[in-house]
């Protein structure tokens, strides 16, 4: 079981799977961008797929949603409503922060530098 391929996690996901799940989650940030951004800032930046912490969670996000789409009831997607979308979106706000991926130019990792000093002296 621990060796199947999850689309909801994507570094689990090779060859075609892999492929699929990647152009997915664009479709996703495209129907997200559309369907619930209203202020520029709002929007998942499309340099997505470089931030881990985005990327990692499109992949749940969407999978809830088609999970809530397809329930019997309404719950789910009140959930998904309520808070997976809104708890995503603020992690994301909160982890991309000032920096110029919200505004169409995407900024490479600014703590790496503290990254690669922090593994130097752990070493």
């Amino acid at each position: 079981m621990a060796d199947l391929e999850r689309p909801w996690e994507p570094a689990t996901c090779t060859g075609e799977l892999g492929a699929a799940v990647w152009s997915w989650c664009d479709d996703v940030v495209a129907w997200i961008n559309h369907e619930y951004a209203w202020r520029p800032a709002q929007m998942v930046p499309a340099c997505w797929p470089h931030h881990a912490h985005i990327a990692r969670e499109l992949p749940v996000l969407a999978v809830l949603r088609w999970e809530a789409e397809n329930a019997a009831g309404p719950q789910l997607m009140e959930e998904w409503n309520r808070y997976a979308f809104p708890m995503f979106c603020d992690r994301m706000a909160q982890r991309l922060g000032e920096s110029t991926c919200r505004t169409g130019r995407h900024q490479d990792w600014p703590a790496e530098s503290r990254y690669t000093a922090f593994l130097d002296a752990s070493r």
